[in-house]
């Protein structure tokens, strides 16, 4: 098999294979692909791989999440996970994990063939609708005019508040959160809050090509941060509802337990979906 790196100058042209939500995303710094090709022509493609490296930039070993996968067959799998393998190796990786909500039997067999673990669990992530989330009490009131949208903000404002919260905020959802402009987010959406002129809180919010919302910072420092919480989401909801149908879904990543324990008490009944986890180790 031939391998091709992918990057945000070619992933357009794997459009037929790859979903835009997570296309989109080769923009981003610390995203990666790789696309196998047939060596007999250099036209078919065979087998395709995107990941993203994680704890890049901290005192941890280097790892990497797989998102996304593509074969025309599971029998190209195993020799896809080895040119990736070389790659990871390259950057230092030393465990590469994911979770899959769509893999079916053949693959996860290919997957374990190439040396990962496989063990069934409940995804991290829930959705739940516009519709669910404006029936929350919270939501049954305005929030006060002290919260804006981040559209209020210039870009030199919006980084320097980032930096702020991200200085007090020690395990981020993104890793590259300080590096993404504010066009990547719903900025009507999107809220935060000032305090003595200064930005105390964010509640950033994602919009997806195919219309998913996700929240990918909510947090606030200083005295009346519970408080100002309650507000952003508040205004974030209530603003979203205003814009989006009734239907659009909300993204919740439960990726630690604090955000486990609010989705758990905001939606009681929400589960995440059968899902596939799978991990190994990328040292020599």
């Amino acid at each position: 098999m031939d391998f091709r790196q992918i990057f945000e100058d070619n992933i357009r042209e794997y459009s037929d294979v790859v979903e835009d939500d997570v296309a989109e995303n080769m923009r981003r710094l610390y995203y990666r692909g790789l696309a196998g090709y047939d060596p007999d022509d250099d036209e078919a493609l065979l087998s395709l791989l995107i990941w993203e490296l994680k704890s890049v930039e901290d005192d941890r070993d280097t790892e990497a999440e797989l998102k996304w996968i593509y074969a025309i067959d599971p029998a190209y799998i195993p020799e896809l996970l080895d040119g990736y393998h070389e790659e990871a190796v390259g950057e230092e990786v030393k465990r590469t994990f994911f979770e899959s909500i769509s893999l079916d039997k053949d693959k996860e067999a290919a997957f374990v063939k190439s040396g990962f673990t496989s063990s069934k669990t409940e995804s991290m992530d829930i959705e739940v609708t516009l519709d669910e989330c404006k029936k929350l009490s919270i939501a049954k009131k305005p929030a006060p005019s002290y919260v804006q949208n981040i559209i209020s903000l210039d870009n030199q404002e919006f980084c320097q508040g980032l930096m702020n919260i991200l200085f007090k905020y020690e395990n981020p959802a993104l890793e590259d959160l300080s590096y993404l402009p504010k066009s990547w987010y719903e900025e009507t959406v999107s809220c935060c809050i000032k305090t003595d002129g200064k930005v105390s809180g964010f509640l950033l919010i994602h919009a997806t090509p195919s219309g998913i919302l996700i929240p990918v910072l909510f947090f606030s420092v200083g005295a009346d941060s519970r408080l100002n919480l309650i507000e952003m989401m508040r205004f974030s909801i209530n603003t979203a509802a205003g814009i989006y149908p009734g239907n659009t879904v909300v993204r919740i990543h439960r990726r630690n337990p604090a955000v486990k324990a609010l989705s758990a008490k905001l939606f009681p009944d929400k589960k995440g979906s059968p899902a596939v986890t799978g991990e190994r180790s990328e040292e020599d």
